[in-house]
């Protein structure tokens, strides 16, 4: 199962604002009447509950959301960008690969976050009318959408999860009670990856979770340890299973209850059920290991047998008891905010001098205008300067020594300062 990939996302470009001017019979000079461009369309990654991996991203790995459209005459604006939902298993982390910032934590089915924004939609001209310049002859382009890397990695949501060493009788319990196809071997470590498979009893369904065995020192990263253990977090109910042939079930059952404590005792809270694997090779020897372990843990334990089905009905009925019960609880807390990055103001800008004769100016509002403006209509750069001096960055070049011809580079478009 893929339970981790990076994709590229790209939110869709803004449409470009037009030039124009009303026309009609008898009125041979109407005011401006561009209209703006369409904003581009976003991406959002949204947790569903029928979708189990990652697989779906590993021959895809970019997207790109929709273009604004254009704007038009008579202040028609462009359509914006068709946004983009990509589903992902509940469980999903998702973070910035160049920074490692979280982005959000899709922990339930439902939770969507907003990862890539559409660029805006270029201004017509229209918006450019004042009193002072009642026809301006220039529009504004649309803005590049956001694009990012993200990196996506399934911390397992399963109903309920299987807990014990390798070759425990593991992947042929899920095989037995769901519609998974686990790799079944008589040697540790088959299960080298998560298999999930969904169980139905009754009119009711969960899903069940065969993870990667532990072997002592996995809270330390041994073997499969921190794989293994990152999904233990995410189930609402572990099974542990120990083999009903171990000389020692006891201490088997120890050793992998030990590492998951090591690893992070909150997971001591989820509820256990204990059941001994395999009773189809010595169903006393079975109950034997059953009546030693329950004398220790305290609880009762299920004797099973995945091959014959002894005890797998009413192991079965349990588990299904114990996650509606989960659920329930789950239901009634309040519903957790989704961490997302938030920008710095917009409000914010920065000037550098970079050499001489040439500055150039930070801040997503001020580069984001500029950007935008087509600079060879006429009358753009005026609009820019006054801009400028309206938002206090002329006052902020003044100060570091402009003069009139100098460069000034706002990400990749520069325009030479007049006063």
């Amino acid at each position: 199962m893929l339970d981790k990939i990076g994709i590229h996302l790209s939110g869709g470009d803004g449409g470009h604002g037009v030039v124009s001017y009303h026309r009609e019979k008898f009125v041979p000079q109407g005011g401006p009447d561009g209209g703006d461009g369409g904003r581009g369309g976003r991406i959002f990654l949204k947790a569903v509950d029928d979708v189990y991996t990652l697989e779906q991203y590993r021959s895809k790995k970019r997207f790109k959301a929709g273009d604004g459209g254009n704007g038009s005459v008579k202040l028609k604006t462009g359509a914006h960008g068709e946004d983009l939902v990509l589903l992902v298993p509940a469980g999903t982390v998702i973070t910035e690969v160049e920074t490692g910032d979280l982005i959000a934590d899709l922990s339930q089915p439902g939770d969507q976050a907003l990862v890539v924004h559409g660029g805006k939609g270029g201004w017509g001209n229209k918006r450019f009318a004042t009193s002072t310049n009642q026809t301006p002859s220039f529009s504004q382009k649309g803005h590049s959408g956001e694009g990012m890397d993200v990196g996506l990695e399934l911390r397992l949501l399963a109903d309920v999860g299987l807990l014990g060493l390798p070759n425990a009788g593991k992947s042929t319990f899920l095989a037995a009670v769901s519609n998974a196809k686990p790799k079944i071997a008589n040697y540790p470590f088959t299960t080298l990856e998560p298999m999930l498979g969904v169980v139905d009893e009754a009119y009711d369904r969960f899903t069940l979770a065969d993870l990667p065995g532990l072997v002592e020192g996995a809270s330390e990263g041994y073997g499969l340890g921190f794989e293994f253990l990152k999904h233990v977090r995410r189930c609402r109910v572990l099974l542990h299973v120990v083999d009903s042939a171990s000389p020692d079930p006891v201490t088997d059952y120890e050793l992998i209850e030990g590492e998951v404590h090591a690893y992070d005792a909150t997971l001591d809270d989820i509820v256990r059920v204990i059941a001994v694997t395999k009773a189809d090779l010595d169903e006393e020897a079975a109950k034997v290991s059953a009546a030693a372990l329950s004398a220790h843990t305290g609880r009762p334990v299920h004797v099973i047998s995945a091959v014959t089905e002894i005890g797998i009905r009413p192991l079965v009925k349990e588990l299904l008891d114990l996650v509606l019960r989960e659920r329930a609880i789950a239901a009634q807390r309040p519903p957790a905010e989704i961490p997302v990055l938030r920008p710095e103001s917009r409000e914010r800008f920065a000037v550098a001098k970079e050499a001489p004769g040439r500055f150039r100016v930070e801040g997503e509002r001020t580069v984001t205008f500029v950007e935008m403006m087509d600079t060879g209509m006429e009358g753009a750069v005026d609009e820019i300067i006054r801009r400028l001096e309206r938002w206090g960055v002329a006052k902020a070049l003044r100060r570091a020594g402009i003069a009139v011809g100098d460069e000034i580079w706002f990400g990749e478009t520069v325009i030479n300062w007049r006063d």
